[in-house]
């Protein structure tokens, strides 16, 4: 693997329009044709019949069917964010125009990094850089698994990674990215794709690779010792609801929004993880059962690590961690850190089964 790695990222930005300027000279490309903009001009892209029509400084340009490309010599100002790169613009027929900010896989990540881990500071500073190396190796892992699409991640933590561009970074930050420029963490001869998430709540879940094992979150993984990130204000949390909630959001997600009543239920949970991974809800219309992810996020929790009890009106719910919890604990690599273990030992502690290397 060598040279500059190019990423994609679908900006959230632009679906029916943007404006893009820059402090710089940009140049506007489409279908051969080729357009400059003076600094400070504002170039402004919109979505109509399939094309996407072309404004320079309020007047109309071209109505492109091919991809609009965007470059600078500076940042780019793409809505109300700023972003490295240069920026494609094209319509896709089910979604409307997309925005896409192509750019360096190093450069992607100062703006990945502020917006994934915190706090940043020169005592959290080796859980910084195991970040970037974790957010390194999952893009690695992810492109080319969206082909003929025209990007290759979103910029969302619900897709993707969360990505901000620009205007989110910080210079501890990128120095986390440069310092580790080109580590990644392998598993066989292909860049893992790892996860991560806020807080396990004292031990990791598996994930849906071999590689991503559930680990105990302390001191050589050792079961009952004192958690990393026992610290969390998530490490542990209690939700109460209205049974009467519970059972509306049950009706939606099992019974087309009809009224239910539930009697009793049962969870089902992981060996390792101690995960929720299934609820079996008795109810005056049967039984039925609800995964635990989904459930997760109909009613709101932060995590599926939770035991639920129900009452005569509420439903109590005592959890730990926040997050899907594979992977590395973001709340755990941050103590880590504070007590000196290095970005090596933390990315080991939390990924035993895949090996750190230079990919370029």
């Amino acid at each position: 693997m060598k040279g500059e790695i190019t990423v994609r990222v679908r900006l959230t930005t632009g679906q029916s329009g943007v404006r893009v300027h820059s402090a710089s000279p940009l140049t506007v490309s489409t279908g051969g044709l080729n357009r400059r903009v003076s600094p400070g001009g504002v170039v402004e892209l919109s979505h109509n019949n399939g094309e996407v029509q072309i404004k320079i400084d309020g007047a109309e340009w071209q109505k492109a069917w091919d991809t609009v490309v965007i470059n600078g010599a500076g940042l780019l100002n793409v809505g109300a964010r700023m972003y490295r790169g240069g920026i494609r613009a094209f319509v896709l027929t089910d979604t409307g125009m997309v925005v896409v900010n192509q750019l360096s896989l190093e450069d992607y990540l100062y703006g990945v990094i502020v917006a994934e881990i915190g706090p940043i500071n020169k005592n959290t500073y080796e859980a910084v850089k195991a970040q970037a190396v974790a957010a390194r190796s999952f893009t690695l892992a992810r492109l080319g698994k969206r082909k003929g699409l025209g990007y290759d991640l979103y910029d969302s933590f619900l897709r993707d990674q969360e990505y901000r561009g620009a205007g989110a970074e910080m210079s501890l930050a990128n120095q986390a990215v440069d310092e580790t420029r080109g580590e990644v963490l392998y598993y066989q001869d292909a860049p893992a794709m790892v996860l991560y998430h806020a807080c396990c709540g004292g031990i990791t879940a598996d994930g849906s690779e071999e590689f991503l094992v559930s680990v105990i979150d302390a001191p050589g993984h050792h079961r009952g010792a004192t958690p990393f990130c026992v610290r969390s204000k998530h490490h542990t949390w209690v939700v109460t609801v209205k049974k009467d909630s519970l059972e509306r959001v049950l009706g939606r997600l099992k019974f087309s929004g009809a009224k239910v009543r539930v009697r009793s239920l049962r969870l089902e949970k992981d060996r390792t993880g101690k995960r929720v991974k299934k609820l079996h809800f008795v109810t005056d219309r049967g039984t039925v059962t609800v995964g635990g992810s989904e459930f997760r996020m109909a009613l709101g929790l932060k995590s599926t690590y939770f035991d639920m009890s129900l009452g005569s009106g509420t439903a109590r719910f005592t959890g730990r961690g926040w997050g899907h919890g594979v992977g590395l604990c973001q709340d755990g690599a941050i103590a880590m850190a504070e007590r000196g273990y290095s970005y090596r030992q933390i990315l080991t502690h939390y990924y035993p089964r895949l090996r750190l290397k230079r990919a370029y």
